[in-house]
């Protein structure tokens, strides 16, 4: 008979197949540069922007790999199959190791990581029988796959740059020479290499027999005789990467394709943009770079004609993640940086929006500004009347889209906005748009900063208003504008070239741009707290109004907040210091993130305060700080860096996004953005049915702030109460002595905080 309710339950209720629960991570990696190709077991596995992806040929089916499920780490330098061990090693830049299995399980080996080498920087990568030999700046580390364990560490005092194994003989090339030693000989012992010759050569390969090197002017030449490992000439060309295929060394050029073999036979090929390739069967799976995975059919009178066209799997076009926007439910990025000394990274700008990654149209802009000024890209907006209009900041001015097509481009030839270096050849470049947002009036204000009009202002009517402001022209590097709920434009200034100081700058412009005389300016690069102690700062990172109206800001310092920004105009006026208490049995108390670079913040749908840092990772608060609810980091979570440019929240789903320094990541948070009432069909529980094998959280959507929720069961017992944080409610599903509910049909009861209105809806569980 309970069966029979059940599944006449499971008919009525709404269900959800896929949804992220709370607490889950997701790791949105770029796989738009593929740089190598392996097969190992039935699929091709491809290395790219330092990700992982698979490709099933069989049934063309792509899987993505990631730190979030099942890798150990992030950032992957270098793969390589293992046949007698059936095994893929993924190796990273930190030196850490994952070995992976054909079902996708991974064994993690960190002793690389964790030696203590003085140099661990991985220059390649030899696979010889079960043993990997990882060349190092340290020497060379030799992993034994079969009984998973370094085997063995050979520091003769020389960076070794790559090897092979002849006849029992490691053969190494490093920037001295090349040196060798017999396996069967005590290698930890540096007396027993020796050095064979002077010459300094990258790379060495065994092609059946023959030796071919590379030096590091990129030509390729031989050993004519392994026992004094004299050098003969071979070709000379510009090649950038190397695969052994059946006999013949591939060299990989920008233009074309060199093939040697034994003999020292050369071929040359157009390259069509392969990068690296492996084979299976009769197929050449390769790296095509931006291109991605393709495959590709080769013989020796025709080269490489394709046969499988391009496979990326839908991601972000790069790694690069500085500022984001949400807006409905749609994340737009930029992907720039302003750190000091600069650091130049590819002008990108993206959006997702429902699972889906759409970047925004490049080779028009590129073609038009070229390779030095097409670089980062630092702020975007979306038109207030138009979402298919974005408008973006960069180091070169301002970019207009429709549609994410390119459309305009202003500069210093085009429009008020001034270079600081205006006398130079790239001064385009200099153009630095570096903040950007729109006041209620829909005019789009922007900080043109290192000029002496920092702040411009395009009005709604097209037309431009320069805002010279004293103070700014001081402290010309402002990368933040904030309208609060008064109207006022508040401003992050940080230290630059010409300023030695940043501060917090707010304009009151009573609503009357075109009339100054009404204007209130006060600039404070000298920040007090409520305990009179005094901070100077050098960077002010953020501006956030919280949803009670408080502004937080964040800096070199820590972050501090003002819960009565009404006052910043008076003399008097002072920031408070959030302090956690310690809990300890005194009533001592330490100031939140004191002295930790606070780069970036976002408010949640409960009012609690998400922290990004500049190397310690994220925190979460509640809403006054005074209590540290989670702290995550790269070492006890999936955060996949711990230097946070920004923080984006869903407020619909409660999805909280971090742009770090690797990447893009989100945590799935338990709170959304409330409603101002209830709507009985927005109230939802998810999953529903709750299954036999879920044991994650229940999640209630669509309330109100500070909902009281009661779950009672069929019979009206109640088995579970509490109260919503912003418009969402997780439960665990448990009854207050611990233990997991019972099969049946039960019901949320939520009632606003004062009692005054409610609203119901059910749910059913299946525990077995």
């Amino acid at each position: 008979m309970l069966r029979t309710v059940i599944a006449a339950a499971i008919l009525c209720l709404t269900s959800m197949s896929t949804y992220a629960a709370y607490g889950d991570w997701k790791i949105y990696s770029a796989y738009h540069n593929a740089t190598k190709t392996v097969m190992f077991e039935s699929l091709v596995y491809v290395l790219s922007d330092g990700g992982l992806y698979s490709y099933d040929p069989d049934d063309t089916q792509v899987e993505t790999y990631t730190k979030e499920n099942p890798l150990s780490d992030n950032g992957i330098q270098d793969i390589v199959a293992v046949t007698p061990t059936h095994c893929l090693v993924i190796i990273y830049t930190t030196g850490n190791i994952d070995l992976m299995n054909s079902d996708g399980d991974v064994y993690n080996m960190p002793d690389l990581k964790e030696s203590a080498l003085t140099d661990k920087t991985i220059n390649s990568v030899y696979v010889s029988g079960s043993d990997v030999y990882i060349s190092t700046n340290s020497g060379i580390v030799v992993l034994d796959t079969r009984r998973r364990v370094v085997s063995n560490t050979y520091n003769f005092g020389h960076t070794v740059t790559s090897i092979i194994i002849d006849n029992g003989t490691i053969i190494a090339a490093t920037p001295e020479g090349f040196y060798t030693g017999r396996i069967g000989d005590n290698l930890l012992d540096s007396n027993n290499w020796t050095c064979k010759s002077t010459s300094k050569f990258q790379k060495i390969f065994n092609v059946e027999g023959t030796y071919f090197i590379i030096p590091t002017w990129l030509q390729i030449r031989y050993i004519s005789n392994k026992e004094t490992l004299d050098v003969g000439y071979v070709d000379n060309a510009h090649f950038t990467s190397f695969s052994i295929i059946d006999g013949l060394l591939f060299c990989f050029g920008d233009d074309e394709i060199v093939t040697v073999d034994k003999d020292r036979n050369i071929h040359r090929y157009k390259n069509p943009g392969i990068v690296y390739a492996c084979k299976s069967g009769s197929t050449y799976w390769a790296a095509c770079g931006t291109e991605g995975l393709k495959g590709y059919k080769f013989d020796t009178s025709d080269g490489f004609t394709p046969t499988v066209s391009s496979i990326i799997p839908n991601s972000p076009i790069r790694n690069y993640f500085y500022s984001m926007r949400i807006y409905d439910g749609r994340l737009l990025a930029v992907g720039g940086t302003r750190e000091l000394p600069e650091i130049d990274r590819t002008y990108t700008v993206m959006q997702y929006e429902d699972g889906v990654w759409t970047n925004f149209e490049e080779e028009a802009l590129h073609a038009e500004v070229g390779d030095y000024t097409f670089r980062n890209a630092l702020a975007i907006v979306q038109d207030p009347d138009d979402s298919q209009h974005h408008i973006v900041g960069a180091a070169m001015g301002l970019v207009e889209y429709k549609d994410y097509k390119y459309t305009l481009h202003l500069d210093h030839t085009n429009s008020p906005l001034k270079s600081i270096l205006p006398n130079i050849s790239t001064a385009g470049y200099y153009i630095r748009v570096s903040a950007l947002e729109y006041d209620d009036n829909k005019n789009l204000w922007m900080t043109n900063s290192g000029t002496d009009t920092i702040v411009r202002i395009r009005r709604y009517d097209g037309t431009w208003q320069g805002y010279y402001l004293e103070e700014l022209a001081r402290h010309p590097g402002v990368n933040r504008i904030m309208f609060d709920q008064r109207g006022w434009a508040w401003m992050a200034s940080h230290l630059s070239a010409t300023n030695n100081s940043g501060g917090v700058f707010v304009l009151d412009t009573n609503g009357t741009l075109n009339q100054r005389s009404d204007d209130r300016q006060k600039f404070m690069s000298i920040i007090t707290n409520q305990d009179g102690t005094t901070y100077e700062i050098n960077y002010l990172n953020f501006i956030v109004e919280d949803l009670t109206g408080s502004i937080w800001i964040g800096s070199n310092w820590g972050t501090f907040v003002t819960y009565s920004p009404q006052s910043f105009f008076n003399s008097d006026f002072t920031f408070t210091q959030p302090k956690v208490p310690r809990n300890d049995g005194t009533n001592y108390a330490d100031y939140l993130l004191a002295e930790i670079d606070v780069r970036c913040m976002a408010v949640d749908g409960g009012n609690r305060k998400w922290f990004g840092t500049f190397g310690s990772g994220v925190y979460l608060t509640n809403e006054d700080g005074s209590e540290v609810l989670e702290h995550f980091t790269t070492e006890n979570s999936p955060l996949i860096s711990n230097y946070i440019y920004d923080i984006a929240i869903n407020g619909s789903t409660g999805e909280v996004f971090f742009a770090t320094a690797a990447g893009l990541v989100s945590y799935m948070g338990n709170a959304t953005d409330p409603e101002e009432q209830f709507y009985k069909d927005l109230v939802k529980v998810y999953p529903n049915p709750v299954r036999p094998e879920y044991r994650g959280q229940v999640i209630i959507k669509g309330l109100m702030s500070g909902t009281d929720v009661k779950i009672v069961n069929a019979a009206g017992r109640l088995v579970h109460q509490g109260t919503s944080i912003g418009g969402q409610y997780t439960w665990n599903q448990q009854t207050a002595g611990g233990e997991r509910v019972a099969s049946g049909i039960y019901y949320v009861l939520a009632t606003d905080a004062d009692g005054d209105s409610g609203v119901a809806t059910k749910f059913l569980v299946i525990k077995e």
